[in-house]
């Protein structure tokens, strides 16, 4: 009978160690802790979970083999966790069974692909070469100046390589230059100067430099900007009711917690140029999103 106890305890014992994992090292931002075969997939998380099997800190895996797995820290205090605890995963892996019942091989599943929204800031510098003519000279103004503006934004995942940003709000271009003489506005001014309200409207294709939650990106697209409210000395405002321009972009998006992100971008703009009339803006914006 004794015999047969050891039997019943050893069988129990391997079965509970069978689907254990195993903290072996911590750092400040990581961990790494014993797979032993049993199945992990990239981007699962995991709680390292004390004797009373209640969650201490929360983990997600980066990096993986068939013995052990390194997992960054999520959610929690790192130094409240020590080597030997066990952890339980959050989710289950998906994986494929080979005839003997091990796993064949190791499949890596997709992080969930979400898609973002908030709010951005916009600190606007915007420049205007003018050519215009008084008391039948040709003159030219180089304005510059800088104004903000409040955006919202969509960011629609396509795959973990590719996202489109949709934007929409309102901006200022804002730009001015003081001459010596008074030049400007038919003569009555030295300040030459433009400014126009727009509702702006945009669409940029994003590509992702890096794969980690903090995304640095390059990208590109269009703009259209209708104008709500109009002033200037040397252009003629009835003429100005929209633009198109051509949007070239950088940024990073930090990701903040577990749901936030923070985007941050350096956008140049260009506007259509004409015989007499040339612009651009180059922005930046940060804001704050949910969705990451």
């Amino acid at each position: 009978m004794r015999i047969s106890y050891s039997v019943i305890l050893t069988t129990l014992f391997g079965l509970a160690s069978a689907q254990a994992y195993t903290l072996q090292k911590t750092s400040s931002t990581a961990v790494i802790f014993q797979t032993d075969g049993k199945p992990v997939s990239e981007n699962q998380d995991f709680y390292i979970v004390d004797q009373s099997n209640k969650a201490k800190v929360l983990v997600r895996v980066e990096k993986f083999n068939s013995k052990q797995a390194k997992a960054k820290v999520i959610k929690g205090n790192i130094s409240s966790v020590q080597t030997g605890m066990s952890l339980r995963p959050v989710r289950s892996p998906a994986s494929t069974q080979g005839a003997d019942g091990q796993m064949s091989t190791e499949i890596k599943t997709k992080a969930k692909s979400r898609n973002a929204w908030g709010l951005m800031a916009s600190y606007m510098m915007s420049s205007m070469n003018a050519k215009f003519s008084y008391g039948g000279v040709n003159q030219t103004a180089a304005m510059s100046g800088s104004s903000i503006g409040l955006l919202g934004y969509y960011d629609y995942t396509l795959n973990k390589n590719l996202q489109v940003r949709g934007m929409g709000g309102l901006e200022t271009f804002d730009a001015k230059q003081s001459k010596e003489t008074k030049v400007c506005d038919k003569g009555a001014s030295a300040d030459c100067n433009v400014k126009i309200n727009y509702l702006s409207l945009y669409a940029m294709g994003k590509y992702n430099l890096t794969k980690s939650r903090n995304k640095f990106w390059i990208g590109g697209g269009l703009g259209y900007l209708l104008a709500m409210g109009k002033s200037s000395t040397v252009l003629d405002t009835s003429l100005i009711t929209s633009n198109q321009v051509l949007t070239l972009g950088l940024g990073l998006d930090i990701g903040s917690g577990t749901k936030n992100v923070i985007p941050v971008s350096l956008d140049y703009s260009l506007f259509p140029s004409s015989a007499t009339v040339s612009a651009s803006i180059i922005s930046l914006k940060v804001g704050f999103g949910f969705g990451q």
